[in-house]
């Protein structure tokens, strides 16, 4: 059972919490509001109030053999900073810290934080290409350059088999499932025979050029000159 302890309860860190411990996770929450841990602690195994931001405290409390911390302080930087640097100090190697802004970040990273997640950031990634392209209807950003997205089915490809299309060539694209627009479930796509039909959406994986390249057709001739948005939505990775 992983173990992870989860250090300020924002927003981000009480989400964390809830997912967490909705898969088994045996956590360890610290916090500062008493309303806040009387309010989730059934989400935990123990729960800590501590105003107390130090090395000392968080060695009686967090085992230095934990499988991961996050640490959400909301906006609130050197709490964060001295949180992430005594786990650091511990020898804890995953270290998430919630932040809102690059120079934050930086800061983070420099106090040993292993990922920095911005919550603001990630949701407007998630959002923004599905309102660029109609025929974009999920997008998620694995990594700097790799992307899971559902798209609908080109009139090109209608009525081809896998083999035929020219995907991975075409547009450097692997096809991973197909669903039929009125399901909810995927099917993974274990043959080249397999034949697509109009009313198909498929799961496609590749970088975000591979991706734009596949969907570009669907966006409007007034903005072909303008690069596709997924470039200024995904960040460097530090």
């Amino acid at each position: 059972m992983l173990q992870i302890a989860i250090l300020g309860l924002g927003s981000f860190g009480i989400r964390m919490l809830e997912e967490l411990s909705a898969v088994g996770c045996e956590i360890i929450v610290v916090d500062r509001d008493a309303e806040k841990i009387d309010k989730y602690k059934t989400h935990a195994r123990a729960v800590y109030i501590t105003d107390v931001i130090n090395k000392d405290s968080f060695m009686k409390i967090i085992p230095s053999n934990i499988d991961a911390a996050i640490v959400d302080f909301d906006d609130l930087l050197e709490p964060a900073i001295l949180t992430t640097h005594y786990l650091h100090q511990m020898g804890i190697k995953n270290i998430v810290v919630q932040c809102e802004n690059d120079t934050h970040g930086e800061l983070l990273t420099l106090a040993g934080a292993s990922q920095i997640v911005y919550p603001e950031y990630e949701a407007a990634k998630r959002i923004t290409p599905l309102l660029i392209s109609k025929q974009l209807n999920s997008y998620i950003q694995l990594s700097t350059d790799f992307a899971i997205a559902e798209v609908e089915i080109l009139e090109e490809l209608e009525g081809k088999a896998l083999k035929d299309c020219g995907l991975r060539n075409n547009y450097g694209i692997n096809v991973i499932a197909c669903r039929n627009k009125d399901a909810t479930e995927f099917t993974t796509i274990s043959s080249p025979d397999f034949v697509f039909s109009k009313d198909c959406n498929i799961l496609i994986a590749g970088n975000k050029i591979s991706i734009e390249k596949y969907i570009k057709k669907d966006i409007k001739k007034e903005r072909s000159g303008t690069k596709f948005l997924l470039d200024r939505f995904i960040k460097k990775s530090k």
